[in-house]
């Protein structure tokens, strides 16, 4: 596993202490006009050195579109992008100090695992230490020994640990990831989430880091930013944004809610009991189904308003079956309330 290997600082830059007080990647009112439709509204970030960063919102949010603005595919109808306090959204993407790792990893087929990654570096013109730079990466990626390979001939995860080299190599100040996992089975994908989130830590460089997968962002983040519509909704550490949503999109879009009164109340914070506790918010119900679900157990109940709520409780709480008369209750600390 990348979290058994010695921190790889060979990959990190020396930077004094007022260069990480900065941003490394500051975006200052972005906005991206296509025609008939803005995909980007004024978007302003600021991403810390060493930081796992990701941009989370459904298709069309204007994520990708970001993304392709700071590697440079997509030039800002306004506002500033900067990379350690320089503006950069006025440069070729050559010129930029910032690597990416595309969704369907963009790897060429004809040319061996240790081609592809020595292909930047080549293209930049380097060759002192060439060799050495590209076997480092690869044994950081666990690919040692497969160097010689083709890309047909290894497995999906290997594939994304060789783009992952690919852009690691060249030693960007961030690390651009448009929804590299996707790809990946739903086992993998988990395997290889874990692995990411080590090799971040140990290679010490900022990833940007785009996707539609709240539980990806949330396990991987050490801050996101949910999007909607081209406009930032919420930015803040994973729990400040799933505990503490600022919205009714960003708290629906982040996982289930039930919805009672103009509050919400997610279902891991609904208890079941013959009952009223004390101090508690309190509902009379009727068990309509019961789903075992392996850790947890999925109840779903109706209120006497004939409104469906769902509660997700742990196995060891008592068992409950279809019609059994009950009180849902949660505490008042776990509604969610908007303005």
């Amino acid at each position: 596993m990348w979290s058994a290997l010695p921190r790889a600082a060979r990959f990190k830059k020396q930077r004094c202490c007022r260069e990480v007080d900065q941003p490394v990647l500051d975006l200052r009112g972005v906005s991206k006009q296509f025609p008939g439709h803005l995909a980007v509204a004024n978007l302003s970030l600021a991403l810390r050195h060493g930081e796992f960063f990701s941009l989370l919102g459904p298709s069309g949010c204007g994520k990708t579109t970001t993304l392709r603005m700071v590697a440079g595919f997509e030039q800002p109808s306004a506002g500033e992008i900067y990379l350690r306090s320089e503006r950069i959204d006025q440069r070729r993407p050559y010129q930029r100090n910032v690597s990416t790792v595309f969704q369907n990893y963009a790897l060429f087929p004809h040319l061996t695992v240790q081609q592809n990654v020595e292909f930047g570096l080549r293209r930049q013109g380097v060759r002192t230490d060439l060799q050495k730079r590209v076997h480092d990466v690869l044994e950081l990626v666990q690919l040692g020994g497969k160097e010689a390979r083709l890309p047909a001939q290894i497995s999906g995860g290997e594939r994304q640990r060789v783009a992952l080299a690919r852009s690691l190599v060249l030693a960007p100040d961030v690390l651009l990831l448009d929804e590299p996992l996707s790809a990946l089975d739903p086992n993998l994908r988990k395997q290889v989430r874990a692995e990411l989130k080590a090799l971040q830590r140990n290679v010490g460089i900022t990833f940007l880091f785009v996707t539609h997968d709240q539980e990806e962002a949330l396990s991987l983040s050490d801050r996101m930013a949910v999007l909607a519509g081209g406009r930032l909704e919420q930015l803040g550490t994973p729990e400040e944004v799933y505990l503490r949503p600022r919205t009714r999109f960003v708290a629906s879009f982040l996982g289930s809610v039930n919805w009672m009164d103009g509050v919400g109340v997610r279902p891991e914070a609904v208890r079941l009991s013959a009952q009223h506790p004390d101090g508690a918010r309190s509902k009379p119900v009727v068990v309509e189904q019961v789903r075992f679900l392996g850790n947890s157990i999925h109840i779903q109940a109706r209120l006497e308003t004939g409104e469906a709520i769902i509660a997700e409780t742990s196995r060891l709480q008592p068992a409950y079956s279809p019609g059994d008369r009950l009180h849902a209750w949660w505490l008042p600390g776990d509604e969610l309330r908007f303005e």
